[in-house]
């Protein structure tokens, strides 16, 4: 047999009837190991009952083979050979199933298909020609591409409005009936593994399928449109098709599990809103405003009169459709003149959906308020209805609720993506590097073949530093004889073996390229020269005792199998013994083959394998590997000639600076150290490796040299001729020049300038545009086509076809230079217009010199391509949605166009068609639910809930949180790191460069001619260039000191005021001689020259030690001093000394601390006294007089405040401070606004301007906040990144602009009647005929009429407020001038979709990339979040992250009365805590059952369970102050339950007169909830609860900051608002309760602004005078306010909360993982109390092992413990007593598995004496050392004494020694980790029975 048939045979074998017979007699044989085993066990306890057992060491259970599951590819290393086998059953090829009835069959595509070797329905065997063919059939791959096709068109059908046919249906139910029962045929039903419903996926089908002929079969059952709904999910199936999406969908449902604690989380905090917002806010939403009854119906009338004409909804006050919800109380919302606000009239707004009337309903609004959807309606209505005063409601809802609970789904989901990705990178490059070694296998099989010595050094097969090549070495034999293979054994001799295939060299050290390896615990200095595939093998040493040297035919047989996926089917002297006729027995020859015959299948593929392909590569590949793509290993080389004659010996010195760094070796070059030049090699060291390389392939012609002499074939003649142009040496002479212009510096310089200026004329076009401005536009557009297209022709002249299409950046020219060209030349063709959008995308060109933009578009492809498969389960999950809705809904939907009741006709958002659907869905994906439920429950009722609730849930909170996931993932360090190596040199930045040399030689030369001339005049002495150094001599006036030290001070000496300490002078004559050495060009010493310094990355910022200065600087600069020495002598006088010393009196007076006290509450004052100048200060002339003097004290106050800084600190020192600079600015416009005032010129506009930037006067308080501060300078640090962002959104945002004013200009305009209704098209159908029938023909406010106009209407698009508007808009418009028609132009909805895809879920998710990538930069340089904390915070962040700080408490004395002792027992047991937290829990599901309008039966019931709650609650304290005593109040939680059970019981006496409360009793109940925090530590499982929480907990200081932050914000823009819009009219998003009269409202109408919320209704309100098409400074001024206001708050501060947050969890996570959580640390301090009562911190040593067992997981030591004690070496102190810190120190360190831990600091108490006296292990090995004293005194006196003492002594000593020959036990404590092989092991015999305690 050939030996290739061999190889095949060996890997694939035929399933025939004797492999099932082999199979049943190993399942035999293993069940009778079993039952032996079991027997064999049973008699072995009756034996060692009392012998303590070892750890046995069996080998973890085997796992299938990862790489051969079901559905995944063939791996290489099988691939060879399977042609044969394909659609055949074959033996399984995972070992793992050897003793299972399964078999394989490849499938055309290589999958791997496992199937059950059982009888499928009982009848079918596999060997069942049916089954056959059905397998055959399940396995080709054209079977799954038929079932894709169906369901792909099932899917259309499906959209399709009417439904189809019958005939269709039942033709698609037959397809898939087929395809099923395929299935089940090959693989049989349910009952065995790998059968038809073992498979989620297939349930799916059978459901499916099911239904279709329940529907089809039992008519009665109608047409289940319900069930029958559930064919959509048929679409899911495409995900078990395409192999990519199974990942993602992988990612999902993990993030969907994981996300279980998240959502338990979130249901409870939300029902606690809810019930919360029950109790305040129930029916306050149905006050309306009534018209005054007097006025119609007189004084004097009936009770049911008044109650018929309140009832009366006509009487109602109604703006638009709604009515106007009022209420009673201070700042509430007031009803308009002759009206009156009454309680309880009619229904509730929208529909009667919004309320809080019941706990549905409050839950709801809860639900509502968190994903933040039309929030400010909510907002507004309870505002109006209950007083401003509840926005601290909203506040807590949002900050809480939203900010934090929404964004815990997004770190979850992020964590869980990453993770699947990381998994994905690990297969793939697992893949990658089992395909290349399999080729190179392959090659290097094909060279030995021929000749051993032929074959090139290309391999890398083994490399001892890989873990699994370690692993894949140490093999053990079981079936021969079990020889053992050492490759870490530290003895190797000479080889003197004949014939061998080592040549070994020894590493000279003069050589730069040191093949030694680094150190793994081995000794080795040589590593041999040859094949690594040999060297792989298991070949012996000449010095061992067992060597045999491996035989010709070994070597060439061996199986260069290194990814066999298993062993035992591969080894050779298996195979040979099972199936050849002539096999030998294995003689120790080829004793190597039993050596691999068995590849141990557990250490190379199990879970617990370090199998890791991304390891370095070994040396030799490294350096050969020139032909393996991309990867440029060994640098160019660059001859570095002035080293060469520095160094005369370089070679060797290269050598020696090696060995140091030897340890530092970069991975991409392993071979050169790293020098200070890059990659400078010197020409020797090019020669060694040259010499190296020929002795290593002994001369002979590698492969590469074989291969290039084949001769030229024809395509590569023409290749030259087409493509490379390098014909005629003319030819390439022009193409030289041509080169030498077109890729100049200054000419992309200019192209990029062509680009910006045509971009500018792009978006010049707009709406109404005059004709000379039109030509002028065309003009430069056909100018700038004509610049781009000779670039593009110039370039592909210069670099010749081939090359110029190589860059993608010139493809992207040429395609769009073709197209311009295409739109010029067809300009008469109607519709091309189309073609101009694509010159927008010039605008990306951009990206080629723009670093960021070229990033964030790099970030955007890189994601686009994991994006697509998660574009594709978005497109899945939307359809799936679309298509439920439109089978569900859309009959309902049929009752706005036939019930009269609804009626208005269909809504624009409806469920009656798919795109209708499809948009539906598509805005619940970006947030807006709320609205469109609505619509859909005025027809369909409630069934609408549950639908939305769904769609949102896993549409937007985790699908779409995956997009944010992706992005942030590509956001990691590394993509934007990326090698600038690899990038050609920016083109701009050199252009740049030339200019800025330009100027510096220009400035050079004008100062060396000053020179010369100012040399002349003074006659200088010249400077002397020493030869020793290049700094210039010193002339007179600088004698005496030294340049680059500047320690010796010479003469200068004298002009230094005499007060100024040595220190300072150092510091002021280095930095005096600083100014001057950099005028001077040659004070660059030699060794500065030297140092480079590395330019990536950011700037590292350093840490300094802060030394308060005691005194302030000089008053003059040293120059002045030393040109003028008159000056000098006038700071030497008298009045210089009083003024010296008046300076250091001021300075004195600035460091006090009183001063910045005195500051900040003046700064505090003046903020509060601007918010005091409202609207109605004309109406308070006394306040107003007050306020005016108080500004002109404060500006006093203030003035004088930099006065005495301006003494204290001199100016270069104020005014280098960037906040002194903000003070100075503040100052100094109030000081123009009080002399503008003294010359009354207070009422001119610019002034007023001017007093509006007051309100930054509590900016200044930023700066002595340190919070803040903190917060700011983060802030601050981010600012150039955040601004590269906006200006890429811009950019962005710039092509969607342009493109809408192309699609929409002037298409918004409609007519419009008296009442502001637009005309229907039959009445009006152009401007004209609206002009001349006196109507008005008016614009959208909002519009694409040019391109600012469009940035905005972007904007409101990106956020999603009144987005819905500008849509109807575009949807409904026609041609320029002609009347709107209704969705006359529905396609447009297409422009917005993408719009949002790239405008808003990219750029504006870019926003909170940014900020985290750089939280996460800040990190790295050594900050994390403390960059948001103060000292004292970080302390608490630090106290919270590690709870050890605790020290033991002192419990609470037991009372010494009887009674009280047994209350004191219940009341302290845990199970007392439980019950109470159940009642509470009770409590509040009684108070869920309340409800708006209750029966009066309803209503005394609650009562009366609310008194046994009352009841129940006072006994718990009462008994909790009996058991407690005094101590009770020691508790917060125990006043905070004194205080609600008191405030209850008043209540109950006091019903009426509490009513009047803000808060009622029972509200303060619900706060109690908040008590499961204590009772969630009892439950085990609620464990991922308890870390959210957690996290929380380490937030809230860093999330205190930035609220403070925003906070801030929100102030100034208050009195900003105040100050421009105080005359704003009340309409669209304005009104009496929320508009900017007051401070107040100002502030509680930012924070509604500060999510976006309602800022389309506030701008619209703001600009309501405005005119369309007239310019307005209002409308200017709005937009500027808002849009600033917005970028700050929404994009930046909202953003930093989300990083914060994100940051945290991640934090909090990795605690938990990494092992104990302060939850531990608290746990083992309650339990240490039952020990310790008087907290001494100390126990004794005998209750030690008792203490340790009766801890809980993870401390937990259970019994028996003593050696386990004795391994922890637990110190002992005094007295035998054990100190808590050191117990728990021992139990973490045990626990984390590490025994190099800092100690704990132990802040012992002052009284207690901690003196060690031994430890644990110590006095066991002085309890064993004295026993075996004993046991040799007692021998000895055997001997002395003779038989019979020894007798007595014996009967003596029985008692006290236990039998000498008691088996000992070898305790070793070594770290639990197994690679920490360097520690000392401390090994200590033991007795078995020995104890621990004396």
């Amino acid at each position: 047999m050939d030996e290739e048939g061999v190889e095949e045979y060996r890997n694939f074998r035929p399933f025939t009837r004797d492999s099932l017979f082999n199979i049943e007699r190993r399942i035999a044989e293993e069940q009778a190991a079993k039952e032996a085993h079991k027997l064999k066990e049973a008699g072995d306890s009756d034996d060692s009952e009392d012998e303590i057992e070892e750890p046995s060491h069996h080998e973890p259970d085997p796992k299938p083979n990862s790489k051969l599951e079901a559905g995944r590819k063939l791996p290489p290393s099988l691939e060879e050979g399977s042609g044969r086998f394909v659609g055949r059953p074959i033996e399984d090829l995972d070992e793992y199933y050897h003793n299972q009835k399964t078999f394989c069959v490849i499938g055309r595509d290589k999958t791997i298909y496992r199937f059950n070797a059982t009888n499928a329905l009982f009848v079918l065997s596999p060997f069942n020609p049916i089954r056959r063919v059905a397998l055959y059939i399940l396995v080709h791959p054209l079977f799954s591409v038929v079932v894709m096709l169906t369901i792909i068109v099932n899917c259309v059908f499906m959209t399709m409005t009417e439904g189809p046919e019958e005939y269709v249906e039942q033709i698609f139910t037959g397809i898939y009936t087929f395809e099923a029962s395929t299935k089940i045929l090959a693989r049989g039903i349910i009952l065995t593994p790998f059968t038809y419903l073992r498979d989620p996926w297939n349930w799916l089908d059978f459901f499916v399928i099911s239904i279709a002929y329940l529907t089809m079969w039992i008519k009665s059952l109608g047409n289940l449109s319900a069930l029958r709904t559930f064919r959509v999910l048929r679409a899911l199936k495409t995900v078990a098709v395409i192999p990519g999406l199974k990942t993602i969908v992988g990612a999902l449902l993990e993030a969907v599990r994981r996300l279980r604690d998240v959502m338990i989380l979130t249901v409870f905090v939300l029902s606690i809103f809810a019930l919360v917002g029950m109790q305040l806010y129930s029916g306050g939403l149905r006050q309306k405003c009534v018209q005054n009854w007097t006025i119609e119906l007189g004084p004097n009338i009936s009770d049911i009169e008044w109650l018929s004409f309140v009832n009366d909804s006509n009487n109602w006050w109604k703006v638009g459709d709604d009515y106007i919800v009022c209420g009673n109380g201070s700042g509430a919302g007031g009803c308009k003149e002759n009206y009156t606000c009454l309680p309880d009239l009619g229904d509730n707004p929208n529909f009667g959906y919004t309320s809080f009337d019941n706990f549905g309903w409050a839950l709801l609004c809860a639900f509502r308020l968190m994903t933040q959807d039309y929030w400010e309606s909510l907002y507004k209505l309870v505002l109006r209805a209950e007083g401003s005063a509840h926005a601290m409601y909203f506040v807590l809802v949002i900050l809480l609720g939203s900010f934090y609970l929404v964004n815990l789904i997004l770190a979850i989901v992020a964590m869980s993506y990453d993770e699947q990705q990381k998994q994905d990178a690990a297969d793939a490059a697992d893949e990658a590097a089992e395909r290349m070694e399999e080729e190179e296998r392959r090659e290097i099989l094909s060279q030995m073949t021929k000749s051993p010595s032929d074959a090139s050094f290309k391999s890398d097969q083994y490399n001892p530093d890989k873990a699994e090549d370690k692993e894949r070495v140490s093999l053990t034999s079981d079936q021969s004889g079990g020889s053992h293979l050492h490759p870490n054994s530290k003895k190797r001799g000479s080889v003197s073996l004949p014939g061998s295939p080592f040549a070994y060299r020894r590493s000279s050290r003069g050589s730069q390229f040191s093949w030694k390896k680094k150190p793994s615990g081995r000794a080795t200095d040589r590593q041999p020269l040859v094949y690594q595939t040999l060297e792989s093998l298991p070949l012996p040493f000449a010095d061992d005792s067992a060597a045999v040297t491996p035989s010709s035919e070994d070597l060439c047989n061996f199986p260069f199998h290194k990814n066999a996926p298993n062993g035992r089917r591969y080894s050779f002297a298996s195979q040979t013994r099972r199936h050849w006729p002539d096999a030998r027995p294995p003689s120790r020859r080829s004793s190597f083959a039993s050596n691999v015959s068995r590849n141990s299948r557990t250490s190379r593929y199990s879970v617990h394998s370090p199998l890791d392909p991304l390891k370095k590569e070994s040396k030799m590949d490294t350096l050969f590997n020139f032909t393996r793509k991309g990867s440029q290993r060994v640098p160019d080389v660059v001859v570095d000639k002035p080293r060469l004659d520095r160094d005369n010996d370089s070679v060797s010195s290269l050598g020696s600076e090696c060995v140091g760094e030897k340890q530092k070796m970069s991975p991409t070059n392993t071979f050169l150290c790293p020098s200070p030049t890059a990659a400078n090699v010197d020409i020797k060291d090019v020669m060694v490796l040259k010499d190296l390389i020929d002795h290593a392939s002994g001369h002979r012609r590698s492969f590469m040299s074989v291969v290039s002499v084949q001769p030229e074939a024809v395509r590569d003649k023409l290749m030259n001729y087409l493509c490379l142009w390098n014909c005629s040496p003319n030819f390439k002479k022009l193409q030289y020049f041509v080169s030498l212009f077109i890729m100049d510096a200054f000419v992309d310089l200019f192209i990029t300038l062509c680009i910006v200026v045509n971009t500018g004329f792009m978006a010049l076009d707009h709406w109404d545009m005059n004709e000379d401005l039109k030509s002028v536009s065309e003009f430069a557009n056909t100018l700038f086509t004509g610049i781009f297209a000779a670039e593009a022709f110039l370039k592909i002249l210069a670099l010749s076809p081939i090359n110029y299409f190589k860059d993608n950046w010139n493809v992207f020219d040429s395609f769009i230079v073709f197209l311009s060209l295409m739109e010029l030349m067809l300009e008469e063709l109607p519709g091309l217009s189309v073609l101009r959008a694509f010159r927008l995308l010039r605008v990306f060109k951009l990206a080629k010199s723009w670093p960021t933009l070229n990033m964030l578009i790099a970030i955007v492809g890189r994601t686009m391509g994991a994006l697509g498969n998660l574009t594709i389960v978005l497109g899945i999950v939307v359809f799936i949605f679309a298509v439920m809705g439109q089978q569900l809904f859309r009959d309902s939907y049929q009752r706005y166009i036939n019930d009269s009741d609804i009626g208005g006709g269909m809504p624009r958002w409806n469920f009656d068609d798919f795109l209708h659907s499809f948009m539906i869905i598509f805005r619940v994906l970006c947030g807006e639910w709320i609205e469109s439920m609505w619509g859909c429950m005025r027809v369909a009722g409630y069934p609408c809930v549950p639908f939305f609730l769904l769609t949102m849930v896993i549409g937007n909170l985790v699908v779409l949180n995956l997009f944010l996931a992706l992005l942030l993932s590509s956001f990691g360090a590394e993509s934007l790191q990326r090698s600038e190596a690899d990038d050609e040199p920016n083109k701009l930045a050199e252009a740049v460069d030339r200019f800025k040399r330009f100027g510096a030689w220009v400035k050079v030369k004008i100062i060396v001619c000053l020179k010369v001339k100012l040399r002349r005049k003074t006659k200088r002495p010249v400077i002397a260039l020493s030869p020793s150094s290049s700094r210039p001599e010193l002339n007179d006036a600088e004698k005496g000191l030294d340049l680059p030290d500047g320690e010796k001070v010479g003469e200068t000496t004298a002009l230094l005021p005499r007060r100024c300490s040595e220190g300072s002078v150092n510091k002021d004559s280095k930095s005096m001689l600083g100014s001057e050495a950099s005028s001077s060009s040659s004070s660059l010493s030699e060794s500065e020259k030297d140092i480079k310094v590395e330019a990536d990355g950011e700037p590292e910022i350093n840490e300094v030690d802060i030394v308060y200065v005691k005194e302030p600087d000089d008053c003059l600069c040293k120059v002045c001093t030393r040109k003028f020495k008159c000056l000098a002598t006038i700071e030497e006088s008298k009045t210089g000394q009083i003024w010296w010393k008046f300076r250091c009196f001021m300075f004195r007076v600035t460091e006090h601390k009183y001063f910045e006290t005195f500051i900040i509450t003046m700064i505090l004052a003046s903020s509060s006294a601007l918010a005091l100048e409202d609207e109605y200060l004309g109406e308070r002339p006394i306040l107003k007089a007050i306020l005016m003097y108080l500004d002109k004290c404060f500006t006093a106050i203030f003035i004088l405040e930099m006065l005495v800084k301006w003494v204290a600190f001199g100016f270069k020192t104020y005014f280098t401070d960037a906040w002194c600079w903000l003070d100075f600015i503040i100052v100094s416009l109030s000081i123009v606004l009080l002399a503008a005032e003294s010359f009354n010129l207070g009422d001119l506009g610019s002034i007023k301007a001017l007093r509006t930037l007051r309100a930054l006067r509590p900016l200044r308080a930023v700066s002595r906040w340190e919070g803040m501060r903190v917060v700011v300078n983060a802030l601050i640090k981010a600012i150039p990144s955040i601004f590269n962002v906006l200006l890429v959104c811009l950019v962005f945002w710039l092509i969607f602009g342009i493109m809408g004013v192309q699609l929409f200009a002037g298409r918004f305009h409609k007519c419009v009647d008296a009442d502001g209704t637009r005309l229907n098209i039959s009445v009006v159908d152009h401007r004209n005929q609206c002009e001349t029938q006196n109507y008005t023909w008016t614009n959208s406010k909002i519009n694409f009429d040019n391109v600012m106009n469009a940035y905005l209407a972007l904007f409101q698009i990106a956020t999603y407020k009144g987005w819905t508007d500008i849509m109807n808009d575009a949807i409904d418009s026609r041609q320029p001038n002609y009347q709107p028609l209704y969705e006359d132009n529905r396609y447009m909805y297409m422009y917005f979709v993408l719009f949002i895809i790239f405008g808003s879920f990219f750029t504006l998710n870019l926003f909170i990339g940014v900020i985290i990538d750089n939280f996460n930069q800040q990190k790295k340089k050594g900050g994390s979040l403390e960059m948001f904390m103060t000292d004292d915070q970080k302390k608490y962040y630090m106290a919270m992250k590690r709870m050890q700080s605790k020290s033991p408490q002192k419990s609470i004395p037991k009372p010494k009365l009887w009674i009280a002792g047994i209350i004191f027992d219940v009341t302290t047991n845990q199970m007392f805590d439980i019950g109470i937290m159940v009642v509470i829990l009770l409590n509040m599901i009684t108070m869920m059952i309340e409800h708006e309008g209750m029966t009066h039966e309803i209503d005394e019931a609650l009562k009366y369970i609310n008194i046994v709650f009352i009841a129940i609650f006072t006994l718990e304290c009462v008994l909790k102050i009996i058991g407690l005593r005094q101590f009770y109040f020691k508790i917060p939680w125990n006043v905070f339950d004194f205080v609600v059970v008191i405030l209850s019981i008043l209540a109950l006496s006091l019903a009426g007169f509490f009513e009047n409360f803000f808060v009622s009793p029972t509200l303060l109940r619900v706060i109690r909830v908040f008590r499961v925090g204590r009772v969630l530590r009892l439950v085990k499982s609620a464990k991922g609860i308890r870390t959210l929480l957690f996290s929380l907990a380490v937030s809230l200081p860093a999330l205190f900051n930035i609220g403070l932050l925003l906070a801030l914000v929100m102030f100034i823009y208050a009195i900003m608002g105040m100050n421009f819009f105080m005359k704003a009219e009340e309409e669209y998003g304005l009104d009496d309760a929320f508009n900017f009269k007051t401070f107040f409202r100002s502030f509680i109408l930012l924070f509604q602004m500060c999510t976006s919320a309602g800022w389309d209704g506030v701008l619209n309100g703001l600009i309501a005078k405005c005119k369309p098409n007239e310019p307005c400074t209002q409308y200017t001024i709005a937009t500027m306010y808002l849009v600033t206001y917005l970028v700050i708050s929404f994009l930046v501060v909202v953003n930093m909360y989300i990083a914060v947050i994100l940051e945290n969890f991640s934090q909090a996570t990795e605690d938990v993982q990494q092992g104990l959580t302060p939850d531990d640390f608290d746990m083992y301090y309650e339990k240490w109390e039952k020990y310790d009562p008087d907290a001494t911190q100390y126990i004794q040593l005998d209750m030690l092992s008792d203490f340790v067992d009766f801890l809980e997981e993870p401390l937990q030591l259970q019994k028996p413990n003593h050696f386990m004690l004795v391994k922890l070496d637990i110190p002992i102190c005094d007295g035998d007593m054990c100190f808590c810190r050191d117990i728990l120190d021992a139990l973490t360190k045990n626990f984390l598995g590490t025994t190099e831990t800092p100690d704990m600091p132990t802040q012992q108490e002052a009284e207690t004496e901690y003196v060690v006296v031994s430890s644990t292990l110590k006095r066991q090995k002085e309890h064993y050392a004295a026993k075996i004293i004993q046991k040799a005194y007692r021998t000895f006196r055997r001997k002395k004494h003779g038989s019979e003492d020894d007798d007595e002594e014996n009967d003596i000593d029985e008692d006290c020694v236990d039998n000498g020959d008691a088996e000992t036990v070898v305790v070793e404590t070594t770290s639990s980790h197994a690679s920490d092989t360097t520690e000392q092991q401390k090994t200590v015999e033991l007795h078995a029975d020995s104890d621990i305690v004396a």
